[in-house]
């Protein structure tokens, strides 16, 4: 008999049978660790970690099952690999895949697994876990970006259509808990409130703001739908477009007190990245 592998939210700590409590619970559903994977990528993780990590794999695979049954390491990772990446998930592109950090869902080392069986077997820190099980929602691998420098700098606070954010000072931040719904066909409100290690001194910053709305993987400058600069919160309008295609596309906001790029793929000197799941309904 198969056990349950996840509480509520799909936080898990499995390698140390902890069980997250209802705060943290809540701040993993706004996870800032998280990873917008494709399914090649998730197929990749789950490779590298057979080829790395095997008996992490193992590990959670006991964990989710009540059997006295004899089973082999290798059919074990077969019925793990069944589970979070048959064929019918890959072809409706909606496979699963592990995401790791400290149980308290912080990420202090940066460190990532890896997205290919032909990536290195990097050390994972001895203190993560496995954090999450994430699905794949995103058609298209982005490019990545972050800051060279979020020391001064950084994103604090974002709100739009109801949805709110608040996170601490990260070079790059994929906010991967929830998917932004956004109404076609009318002017959408929000704000981008930027941190800053002097509050009585705050810098002075460019904001960018894109959504990728014909979801073709590339946030061009077209789909820029916010650019300004300012030592407050910046609060604007933009307006979401009728004729959009089905499913979930991605929002990138970049704050860069060294004046930034309209380029959303160029890195950013001074302040931060942060990567959002929308859709449009």
């Amino acid at each position: 008999m198969m056990k349950p592998l996840f509480i509520a939210t799909s936080v898990m700590c499995a390698a140390t049978q902890v069980q997250a409590a209802t705060a943290l619970e809540q701040q993993a559903s706004y996870n800032e660790v998280g990873e917008f994977l494709t399914v090649a990528q998730a197929q990749g993780r789950f490779a590298w970690l057979e080829k790395c990590y095997d008996g992490l794999l193992v590990e959670i695979w006991e964990q989710s099952h009540d059997t006295t049954q004899i089973v082999s390491k290798e059919e074990k990772l077969k019925q793990l690999r069944a589970l979070w990446l048959s064929a019918d998930k890959i072809a409706q592109g909606r496979v699963n895949y592990l995401t790791f950090a400290n149980s308290d869902f912080s990420n202090p080392y940066q460190w990532r697994a890896g997205n290919s069986v032909n990536d290195a077997c990097g050390t994972m820190p001895p203190e993560y876990v496995p954090v999450a099980l994430h699905t794949t929602l995103l058609k298209n691998q982005y490019c990545e970006n972050q800051s060279y420098d979020n020391e001064w700098e950084w994103i604090e606070k974002i709100t739009i259509e109801g949805f709110s954010h608040e996170s601490q000072s990260h070079g790059y931040s994929a906010i991967t808990g929830k998917v932004v719904t956004l109404p076609a066909g009318r002017a959408v409100k929000m704000s981008v409130t930027p941190g800053n290690k002097e509050p009585q001194y705050p810098s002075y910053v460019a904001m960018r703001v894109w959504i990728d709305w014909d979801q073709d993987g590339v946030m061009s400058e077209s789909e820029m739908v916010h650019k300004s600069a300012s030592d407050g919160p910046f609060q604007f309008t933009f307006e979401v477009p009728t004729e959009v295609p089905d499913g979930v596309t991605l929002m990138r906001i970049a704050s860069d007190a060294g004046g930034g790029s309209d380029n959303a793929c160029k890195r950013i000197q001074y302040g931060e990245v942060e990567d959002y799941l929308v859709t449009i309904r």
